[in-house]
């Protein structure tokens, strides 16, 4: 004789008819989110994708690179025509252009599977915790590229953009660090609220 013994699900998205409101707005309102989010990572991928083929193909004058900054159109005297530029110099670029648009791609694609999973009711759950975490991972990694990209490129002398250090690099790593340390305790009071649940 078989015992069949039903055990209660660790996580149950609510039913249609147990939300309230304020929830279905949530849920809604996350969903939309998710949509915006996944638009703006797939329009920095295409972005990033563009200006790679841009730094190794085009090879007119107005894609210009100097002391300050890049430069789409006329730049100062004191720019040259990213074109002109050597191609493993302009392959070296292409790597830092990687390195400084990964995290952004990364920030997009976890607030993008953040709000997708408050969509499906999964808001105070270990998943939840660990993606807001994962958010502000990926900010402090966007604050302290340019930094990285900074030291690589003097110590094998290729830099010629040398405005690296930003006050928004700070307050995004300070940002970044905050929110990372959030999805940290959510994620301890989700395992503290799962051992009390394990007790009763």
């Amino acid at each position: 004789m078989a015992t069949v013994l039903h055990l209660k699900p660790l996580f149950r998205p609510p039913a249609a008819s147990d939300e309230s409101a304020a929830q279905r707005r949530v849920r809604l309102g996350s969903r939309a989110a998710a949509w915006l989010f996944t638009g703006l990572f797939a329009l920095s991928a295409l972005i990033l994708v563009t200006a790679i083929g841009v730094m190794l193909a085009y090879k007119g004058e107005l894609v210009r690179i100097g002391p300050d900054n890049c430069y789409i159109g006329e730049g100062p005297p004191n720019s040259v025509a990213f074109g002109s530029l050597p191609l493993v110099h302009r392959l070296v670029y292409v790597a830092v252009a990687i390195v400084r648009a990964a995290p952004i791609l990364m920030i997009f694609w976890s607030l993008r599977s953040l709000f997708g999973g408050y969509a499906r009711g999964e808001v105070f759950s270990a998943g939840a915790a660990r993606r807001f975490g994962r958010v502000g991972g990926w900010l402090c990694a966007y604050a302290v590229s340019p930094l990285l990209c900074h030291l690589a490129l003097s110590a094998t002398g290729y830099e010629i953009d040398k405005n690296w250090a930003h006050m928004a690099s700070l307050q995004a790593f300070v940002l970044g660090l905050l929110v990372f340390v959030v999805g940290q305790v959510m994620q301890v009071g989700r395992e503290i609220e799962e051992d009390r649940e394990a007790f009763v």
